[in-house]
């Protein structure tokens, strides 16, 4: 704002010419002064430019399964998980938009929610940082010393974490719950701000909210305009909201969109993305979608040996590394669909890889379990 209101100084400030040479020297300083403020301000919103203009060309891999072969079906893997080492998959997508926001406000400060192993939380300090945000996670449970990897990767990004109970967690989206935290940081300060400490842009759990609908949206520019059917894991329901509206907006309505739920129950996330496409406003003329929650593996973040066989000789194969919570549910379901004569002869299906691999350090051991059983 200050860069702002003293360019608009220059601009409109009356020197005459006499004036101008008068006052050499000053002008000489002044021209000085903006070479450096415009250094600055290059330096420090080339993060904003870049997330703002990039057009990610995303990998397409075809699976060669036999089985799609036997039924005439080509599967290709949509590589969003390619879009960044560490803000990759869908994360990239949801919090783009935000984080233009949240500097448009003027806010210094990012706050948001996650698990122990949360991929979101890991992707918003890593793009925090890289943006000149102050980060603060709320994590659900209690903390244990010493971190995981991905709390451990968090708080050397910077972000400060808070834990609260899961009752607190549940609650997380009341405006009175949402006050104990801006009393709690600003009683904190974590970040030396003095008054303003409690003042802060919230991304909702997952960076689910109408920005990150505009971002995923834009995945659907890297899919082909003759696809059939696109599959999607669902967490919050963001990602595949997105993926609708950015498809009914290109008016590819041939395009049916599968959506994968990760956790047992998540008949909810109905209600939620048809929340979030009338928050967007999409185009009346909406593509079909349908949810399925048949592979679940008893609940979010859990699986079973059937599942670690799947994943293994799944990247064995094909070379792709799948994450247990969200990619490989959703794979396993599709195969088992394919089995099933679910997709027409001829189908051309994508499958969208929403990446969250990092997560995988908390499960390695459990997976290595789960094969080495009888």
């Amino acid at each position: 704002m200050l860069i702002r209101v003293f360019l608009l100084f220059l601009l409109l400030h009356p020197f005459s010419k006499g004036e101008a040479k008068k006052n050499e020297h000053t002008l000489s300083l002044l021209k000085n002064s903006i070479t450096i403020i415009i250094f600055f301000y290059y330096k420090v919103y080339l993060n904003f430019i870049l997330m703002l203009i990039k057009n990610h060309i995303l990998p397409l891999e075809t699976i060669p399964h036999p089985l799609f072969h036997e039924k005439q079906i080509s599967l290709k893997v949509l590589r969003t998980d390619k879009t960044h080492p560490v803000i990759s998959g869908n994360k990239w997508f949801k919090l783009k938009y935000n984080l233009i926001e949240a500097q448009k406000k003027g806010f210094k400060t990012l706050l948001s929610f996650g698990g122990p192993y949360s991929n979101h939380l890991h992707a918003l300090a890593t793009a925090g940082k890289a943006n000149h945000f102050n980060t603060i996670g709320i994590v659900r449970g209690e903390e244990h010393l010493p971190l995981n990897p991905t709390l451990s990767d968090i708080s050397r990004e910077g972000m400060k974490l808070y834990y609260v109970n899961r009752r607190t967690y549940r609650n997380k989206h009341l405006p009175e719950v949402i006050e104990q935290f801006r009393q709690l940081v600003g009683d904190d300060d974590p970040f030396s701000e003095g008054k303003s400490a409690g003042d802060f842009y919230l991304v909702p759990e997952g960076g689910t909210n109408k920005l990150a609908i505009l971002g995923a949206s834009e995945i659907t520019n890297d899919i082909p305009d003759d696809t059939d059917f696109v599959c999607v894991p669902c967490g919050t329901g963001g990602t595949m909201a997105g993926i609708i509206s950015g498809l009914s907006e290109k008016k590819q309505i041939r395009t049916k969109v599968l959506g994968f739920p990760a956790m047992k129950g998540g008949q909810f996330l109905n209600e939620t993305i048809r929340t979030l496409l009338n928050e967007k406003k999409t185009s009346s003329q909406q593509v079909d979608w349908e949810l399925f929650y048949d592979w679940s593996f008893g609940g979010f973040g859990k699986m079973n040996k059937s599942l670690a066989q799947f994943m293994y000789n799944f990247e064995k194969k094909y070379s792709i590394e799948l994450d247990p919570v969200y990619t490989a549910k959703m794979m396993y379901g599709i195969v088992s669909m394919v089995k099933n004569n679910f997709f027409p002869i001829g189908s051309k299906v994508i499958v969208i890889h929403t990446g969250g691999l990092q997560g995988r350090r908390g499960m390695e051991q459990q997976i290595k379990r789960l094969l080495t059983e009888d």
